[in-house]
C-alpha cells in the first residue's frame, strides 16, 4: 500500500513538472522505476528495455491529460503537430525496432545517450536564452520534419518522451514562443508514446516478467499514471499563470539534474 502511494505521488510530481514545462515524465520516470523493478520480479537482461518501456506509457498519459488541457484552453495548433508528430513516429518506430531491441544496446550506451542529448540541449539554451514573438518564427514543414525525428529517436532510446529536443528545437532554432513550443510537444510526445506503448503492450517478452503485459509492468504502471492524470493539468495551469521567461528557467533547471542523475548513474556503472 505504501509502496503504491509512494508510486502515485512520484507520477504526480512528474506529471506537475512535465505540465509546467513541456518535456514528459520521462525525466522522474527513468530514476523511479530502476529502483522498484526488481520488487516486480523484472529480470536485470530486461530492466533498460521494461525502464523505456513503462516510462513512455507514464509519458503517454501525462501527455494525453496536458493536450486535453490545451485543446479546453484554445491553444492547440494542430498543423504544426500534424508536420512534427509524423517525423517523430516514423523515426521512433525505426529507432526502436532496430536499435533499442537489439543487444548491443547496453545501459551503459542507453545513459551516455541521455548525457549527450541534454549536455547539446543545455549550451544551447544558456546560450540564446530568450524569448521570440510570434511574428519572429521562421516555422517550415521540414524543419517541423526535421524536429519531429529528433525527437522520435531521442523518445525510443532513452524514453524521455521528445519534449527535451521539441521545445529547444522549437524556441531556438525556429523561434517559436515557448508557451506554442510547449502544446506542440505535448500533441507530438503523445503520437510517439501512444504507438510505443501499443507495441509494447504485444511485444512478447522471451523471459516471463510477472504480472505484466508485455513490457508494461501493470502494478507498478497503475499508480503512477494515477498520479501523471492528476498532476499533468496542474502543471500546465500553472504554467499559464508565470511568465515564458520563468518557464523556460525551468525546463533548463530540470534537465540540468536529469544530466546530473545520468552522469552519476555512467560513473557508477564503470566503477
Amino acid at each position: 500500500m505504501i509502496e503504491n502511494l509512494l508510486l502515485g505521488i512520484a507520477g504526480l510530481i512528474g506529471g506537475f513538472i512535465a505540465g509546467l514545462t513541456g518535456i514528459g515524465t520521462g525525466f522522474i520516470m527513468l530514476g523511479i522505476i530502476p529502483m522498484v523493478l526488481t520488487r516486480y520480479g523484472v529480470p536485470d537482461s530486461y530492466a533498460v528495455s521494461v525502464t523505456i518501456a513503462n516510462s513512455i506509457f507514464a509519458t503517454m498519459v501525462s501527455s494525453f491529460a496536458n493536450m486535453v488541457t490545451t485543446i479546453r484552453q484554445r491553444t492547440f495548433y494542430l498543423k504544426e503537430l500534424l508536420w512534427t508528430s509524423l517525423g517523430a513516429v516514423i523515426v521512433s518506430f525505426i529507432v526502436f525496432e532496430l536499435v533499442v531491441k537489439s543487444d548491443l544496446y547496453s545501459k551503459n550506451f542507453f545513459n551516455a545517450v541521455v548525457v549527450f542529448f541534454m549536455f547539446i540541449i543545455i549550451f544551447q539554451t544558456f546560450k540564446k536564452l530568450k524569448l521570440s514573438n510570434p511574428t519572429d518564427e521562421h516555422v517550415t514543414t521540414g524543419k517541423l520534419l526535421v524536429t519531429g525525428s529528433a525527437a522520435g529517436a531521442a523518445a525510443a532510446l532513452t524514453g524521455l518522451g521528445g519534449g527535451t529536443l521539441i521545445i529547444p528545437m522549437l524556441n531556438l532554432w525556429q523561434r517559436v514562443d515557448i508557451l506554442k513550443a510547449k502544446s506542440i510537444s505535448f500533441g507530438t510526445i503523445f503520437a510517439i508514446a501512444l504507438w510505443l506503448s501499443v507495441n509494447n503492450l504485444f511485444l512478447e517478452p522471451a523471459n516471463v516478467i510477472p504480472h505484466s503485459k508485455g513490457l508494461i509492468v501493470l502494478p507498478m504502471i497503475l499508480p503512477l499514471s494515477i498520479g501523471v492524470l492528476i498532476g499533468s493539468p496542474l502543471g500546465v495551469l500553472f504554467s499559464h499563470k508565470i511568465s515564458a521567461r520563468t518557464v523556460t528557467l525551468l525546463f533548463l533547471v530540470v534537465i540540468s539534474l536529469v544530466t546530473i542523475q545520468k552522469i552519476a548513474e555512467l560513473v557508477q556503472l564503470r566503477n
